[in-house]
């Protein structure tokens, strides 16, 4: 609803000047096919150059309206009575009433006779902002989820990533730009991969991560943005001693297929193992294969951890040497290109990249802090508290979550239209603290209601608290590589006995994301670190360490806790009248998007439709061929 304000105002009018160009291409792909399409020759576009429109957009927008489409002829129209009696209607009239004047104001109406049939393209070009804006909350949701492992922090992600302005913008119905598929894209493709490295066994999501990769290549230049960071939270996962057989299936996977598709779209081409921008995944790529190779070799020499470790700095230092042969072969003979002019204005002043079309628009300079308070606006407070919950719930999500954040705020600092790449990791993180507090009380109504609470496991020097599902195995993703890590920790204890000071390390049960205990790497430097650290205190104080979590799980301390944070909510703080304000302030934001460039409300209510007007007149009454000069960002 919140998205269909321009549809109940103006009806079904594509927006501003990119959408109609879009529309125009989806009109001509339509009735033309992709052959005829990828070899059109637009001569009414940049003139009196003229523009190949196969090789200078990105196409997958298009695709989508037509098949979109298409689909819709095969539906027949169907119109369906619900019967429901009349005091429920009149019962949620009123509920919705009183949730209203709380600043709940989008809450779907009770359908009647809803109707199905096919559509206009036109209609469907329209709508498509509106329907992927749904799906890109629903994605966001499962993001979090990846972050958080909560459903309660996934639903509060979707409900703010629904209305949240920096997404709001691009999501409209009527605006028919490359972002609006995008943001979906970008938020299935992230989700995807979070999915396919959270454990050993889980990596065959990999390829439906590098399938989600190829249709946001497809669809926006942003793309650049996606592969890059998943590059760097691969790159982090090696540095962080979290690199295994299932992540470097996984990324090995994303990156070839994702790569290899990738380049069968024309405005793309050899770009991905040219460009400079995307050398940093390849060589992350590169750098995985020579782990996989030093870990096979080390299983079949039964290599010590010193040869393991000597192993792999030859292998690496192979590796560099060709690197930089390769680069001074192919460099001299112009086999790189430069940096794009947009990635070269994240970098410096924007006026100065110069392409004098680039230093021209406005989007294109630094956003400032009252361009994130009008696009982010509420959620944006509770993301340092988000981040603080996920230092305690360092899986592999988190991390990439920390990273998405740094990156999109550092660009979107110099680039004030990346602002609505913020508003996923803006959702994502407000709704990890949300979802916390839920949690916590949900959980500690649960257990003043009799449900079993979560037990102390204390394995060597580790002591955890776990649930009775996970002590019973609930994590699905896990039992897959159960025995492999059994028998892993096993041969672990076996071959570490003869040293008395490695016999802590192989106490520690291995986590999540491990599927055995890797000699010589990070990872067994962090063990030993925390082996080393935890030595350093009396038994005394890891007893009364394991005290203080025992008693945060008593459901008496919880009862305090829970009562504590609900008169701190709801009569002390201004919560409430932020929750509502920020509804408020979303709605009165979509409002003001709403207006088409070719209608517009003006004070009072009044519609303003000259432009609507005088462009229709100008259709009806002059040759088809007539040059109409025009000025506007790209000419």
């Amino acid at each position: 609803k919140i998205r269909m304000y321009s549809v109940k105002d103006f009806g079904y009018i594509i927006h501003e000047f990119d959408p109609w160009f879009n529309f125009r291409t989806t009109e001509y792909l339509a009735e033309n096919g992709a052959s005829k399409f990828f070899k059109w020759y637009d001569y009414k576009s940049w003139y009196p150059i003229g523009r190949p429109i196969g090789t200078t957009i990105f196409p997958g927008m298009q695709f989508t309206g037509v098949w979109i489409w298409k689909a819709l002829k095969w539906v027949p129209v169907i119109t369906l009575d619900i019967p429901l009696p009349k005091f429920v209607y009149q019962w949620y009239k009123s509920f919705k009433a009183r949730l209203s004047r709380r600043g709940w104001i989008h809450l779907p109406p009770l359908p009647k006779n809803p109707n199905f049939g096919p559509m206009s393209l036109n209609d469907v070009c329209v709508l498509i902002p509106a329907w992927f804006g749904s799906i890109a909350s629903a994605f966001c949701g499962l993001l979090t989820y990846e972050v958080s492992r909560s459903i309660n922090a996934a639903i509060v992600a979707i409900g703010i990533m629904a209305i949240i302005p920096g997404h709001l913008m691009r999501s409209m119905a009527g605006e028919f730009d490359n972002e609006a598929v995008a943001m979906s894209i970008i938020c299935s493709t992230f989700w995807l991969w979070l999915r396919s490295v959270r454990t050993p066994s889980s990596w065959p999501v990999g390829l439906l991560a590098g399938l989600s990769y190829y249709y946001m290549v497809a669809t926006w230049g942003g793309y650049i943005f996606v592969l890059n960071l998943i590059g760097v939270h691969a790159l982090v996962l090696v540095g962080l001693g979290r690199f295994n057989s299932g992540v470097y299936k996984a990324y090995t996977i994303f990156y070839v297929l994702g790569t290899f598709l990738a380049m069968q779209v024309p405005v793309v081409g050899w770009t991905p193992l040219r460009s400079l921008e995307q050398m940093g995944p390849l060589g992350v790529f590169l750098g995985y294969q020579v782990l996989a190779v030093c870990d096979a070799t080390r299983r079949s020499r039964n290599l010590s951890v010193w040869q393991f470790v000597r192993f792999r700095i030859s292998a690496f230092m192979a590796l560099g040497v060709g690197l930089v042969v390769a680069v001074a072969v192919l460099a001299p003979m112009g086999f790189f290109g430069p940096l794009s002019s947009r990635i070269r204005a994240l970098f410096v002043q924007h006026t100065r990249t110069g392409n004098p079309l680039v230093d021209s628009v406005a989007e294109h300079q630094p956003a400032s802090a009252a361009a994130y308070k009008h696009y982010l606006h509420m959620p944006l407070d509770y993301c340092f508290l988000g981040s603080l919950v996920c230092l305690f719930n360092r899986n592999n999500g988190c991390y990439f979550a920390a990273l998405y954040g740094l990156v999109a705020f550092f660009f979107s600092g110099k680039m004030s239209r990346l602002v609505l790449i913020c508003a996923p990791i803006t959702s994502v993180m407000a709704g990890v603290w949300f979802g916390f507090a839920i949690d916590l009380l949900v959980e500690t109504t649960l257990l003043l209601l009799g449900k079993e609470g979560p037990k102390m496991v204390t394995d060597g020097t580790k002591s955890t608290a776990t649930t009775a599902t996970e002590q019973s195995g609930g994590n699905k993703d896990a039992k897959g590589s159960k025995k492999s890590s059994k028998k892993a920790e096993d041969d672990g204890k076996s071959k570490r006995a003869k040293k008395n000071d490695s016999r802590s390390l192989a106490d520690w049960p291995l986590e999540e994301y491990e599927e055995e205990r890797r000699p010589g790497g990070i990872a067994q430097a962090k063990l030993m670190s925390k082996s080393f650290v935890l030595g350093l205190f009396p038994e005394s104080a890891q007893q009364a360490r394991r005290k203080c979590v025992q008693r945060y799980h008593d459901p008496i301390f919880r009862l305090a806790l829970w009562l504590l944070l609900i008169f701190y909510l709801f009569f002390m703080s201004s919560f409430p009248q932020s929750v509502k304000g920020f509804l408020e302030y979303c709605d009165s934001n979509a409002r003001s998007m709403s207006n088409a460039m070719v209608k517009f409300k003006a004070q009072g209510g009044r519609i303003i439709d000259d432009h609507w007007v005088g462009y229709n007149w100008i259709d009806k009454n002059t040759p088809q061929d007539s040059r109409i000069m025009a000025w506007w960002d790209y000419g």
